[in-house]
């Protein structure tokens, strides 16, 4: 069976999460917002660094892994629209959905006095009067 997607390779999970065009493109726009330039699109790269990352509590890794498993569940389930339903989403707009889901679980987050952690908003475009902030 052909990749739903860009209807090109075999529809398998190395190739629809990283190696399918459609994909790709999606990736290289939300791995913008995280620092994640080292790890390369493939399943083997990115399993790597969450096995490096699973424990780190800072706020940029907590960050990289929500961007993760929201790409994921996107990726996967318009592969599943392209299969059962007539809804389509450019790499663009699936990139944006991403994007925006990633922010309003930051949202939810409290954040310290970090300069970092203030960084990281910025680059999220989340202000800080949105924002629980921790005192201490």
């Amino acid at each position: 069976m052909c990749c739903p997607l860009c209807r090109y390779d075999r529809d398998s999970r190395d190739h629809l999460f990283f190696q399918c065009s459609y994909a790709a493109k999606v990736w290289e726009i939300v791995k913008k917002m995280v620092d994640m330039g080292s790890v390369d699109n493939t399943w083997s790269s990115i399993m790597q660094w969450m096995e490096q990352s699973a424990n780190a509590r800072d706020l940029d890794r907590i960050v990289c892994r929500i961007l993760i498993a929201a790409s994921t569940y996107f990726i996967w389930q318009k592969r599943n629209n392209r299969l059962f339903s007539q809804v389509q989403r450019s790499a663009d707009m699936l990139s944006q959905v991403i994007i925006n889901t990633v922010r309003l679980r930051l949202m939810g987050f409290k954040i310290g006095r970090d300069p970092k952690q203030r960084r990281i908003l910025d680059r999220w475009q989340i202000s800080l009067k949105n924002m629980d902030i921790d005192p201490g």
